[in-house]
């Protein structure tokens, strides 16, 4: 299923997810590494990590409405770790900061160590 995830030059977001990641340009040795909004600021991250976290977090609201299925959770596990997180605390670091994700409840993830 195609994510309506944008990238640019220096920015990267969503149609879905109020979230966005930004290319660090300022001189110094993060530059070229990206930072996204919902994780703390010193994750310094590739593009491609970037692109991963904001389709993890449009997949994470999209389970709100409709029901994930083992594969995909798998799926966004496996993803998860290309981050260096655990898709619960991606998605903990996510609902921090959604108004979304504090109206409803978490998607279900079987197999969690998270109390809910």
């Amino acid at each position: 299923m195609a994510m309506p995830v944008h990238t640019a030059e220096w920015l990267i977001s969503s149609d879905i997810v109020d979230e966005v990641a930004f290319r660090v340009d300022v001189p110094g040795r993060a530059q070229g590494r990206w930072i996204v909004s919902f994780l703390p600021p010193e994750f310094r991250l590739t593009e491609a990590q970037a692109l991963t976290c904001l389709e993890l977090a449009e997949m994470v609201l999209l389970a709100l409405d409709s029901p994930v299925d083992s594969l995909e959770l798998e799926f966004a596990r496996i993803r998860a770790t290309e981050v260096e997180l655990s898709l619960e605390d991606l998605m903990w670091l996510l609902a921090v900061r959604s108004t979304t994700l504090r109206e409803h409840p978490a998607p279900e993830t079987s197999g969690s160590s998270a109390q809910a």
